[in-house]
């Protein structure tokens, strides 16, 4: 368990919401007479300690249905949590990635669906290629996000890596993301990395269904499962259990149409020699 750290509610929204719910929960008294603890929370809420721990801490606010169940079980009133937690998302929104990439730095497997190169699986030049429209040619950004992106990748080097299963797109291995020789190095990377035995790249061929749009399943140590979607400029990240089942789902059909591993990399091979043309 994670030590107790002293809050200061003015520092930040997150830290603030972090000590409503911490002294909240401290004036809910059990049967013996105690406080609740946070695995006694946790119980009533339908999560584990740790989530409330996090959420105490100010370190990962809840998302609108976790902050219902809290006012509710906490019987704070109407609205004073999950107010707080609207106007958190709302100044938030150019940060919607923080808590997905936190949460995916402590996952045990991660699945992925992209219409692009995955960001774990890009190498410099295609994520700067990716990177120059959408950043309308901002210099200084875009190598400030490539350099990040790289940063990320060493997630996959660590002596205990995530299982990591990526469908990508087929149109994403043909278009010419950065150039020639930058789609050639990230075929090659794709290749070497599909050889690892935490990771599995499967293709879904141009004649498949697919779908409008990338997603990431989580599967968190606690055993929590995550979704988080993403567009231009945008992203959701999905802790409510029923939509995450939906993306399940979704994923699952996908994954039907796919590739196998070893198809998959024989045709990021042929796709590989026409970038020489």
């Amino acid at each position: 368990m994670p030590r107790t750290k002293e809050l200061d509610p003015g520092s930040s929204l997150e830290e603030y919401i972090g000590d409503l719910v911490r002294e909240a929960r401290r004036k809910m008294i059990n049967e013996k007479g105690v406080p609740w603890t946070q695995q006694e929370l946790a119980i009533k809420v339908f999560t584990n300690d740790s989530r409330i721990s996090e959420v105490e801490r100010g370190e990962d606010p809840p998302d609108l249905e976790l902050a219902r169940k809290l006012e509710s079980t906490l019987k704070m009133p109407h609205g004073s949590l999950t107010n707080l937690v609207r106007i958190l998302r709302q100044e938030n929104v150019r940060d919607y990635a923080k808590p997905f990439i936190r949460h995916r730095n402590e996952a045990t497997a991660i699945h992925e669906f992209s219409i692009g190169i995955p960001g774990l699986l890009q190498t410099a030049g295609y994520a700067r290629g990716a990177m120059e429209a959408g950043l309308a040619g901002d210099e200084a950004q875009i190598e400030a996000y490539v350099a990040a992106r790289m940063d990320h990748r060493k997630l996959l080097d660590k002596a205990s890596p995530p299982w990591l299963v990526a469908i990508i797109d087929e149109a994403a291995l043909r278009r010419e993301t950065g150039g020639k020789e930058a789609m050639r190095e990230q075929l090659s990377h794709l290749i070497q990395m599909s050889k690892r035995r935490t990771v599995n790249v499967q293709v879904l061929p141009t004649q498949g269904v697919a779908v409008a749009g990338s997603f990431t399943l989580l599967t968190r140590k606690s055993g929590a499962r995550t979704a988080y979607t993403e567009g231009f400029n945008t992203g959701s990240y999905v802790e409510d259990q029923a939509e995450v089942l939906r993306f399940q789902r979704v994923y699952d059909l996908l994954q039907q149409g796919a590739l196998s591993a070893k198809e998959s990399t024989e045709l990021m091979q042929d796709i590989a020699k026409d970038h020489h043309d």
